[in-house]
């Protein structure tokens, strides 16, 4: 514990980094204009299918 807590100190942070937010506002434009598929969102964005609904989910949530 020690250790996380001087790397937190030294401003890091574990984990893996999070996506770059333009695809994430980019496959939640594809996905709420129904016009294209999921597979078509995941393909042109690069995220994947569990990222995109996390997403999809959170925004919900927020409304």
């Amino acid at each position: 514990m020690e250790g996380l807590k001087a790397a937190r100190a030294r401003g890091r942070n574990g984990g893996r980094p999070p996506k770059d937010e333009s695809k994430i506002k980019l496959a939640l434009s594809m996905y709420e204009s129904k016009v294209c598929s999921i597979s078509q969102i995941l393909e042109a964005t690069g995220i994947s299918k569990t990222t995109l609904y996390r997403y999809v989910r959170l925004r919900k949530d927020n409304v």
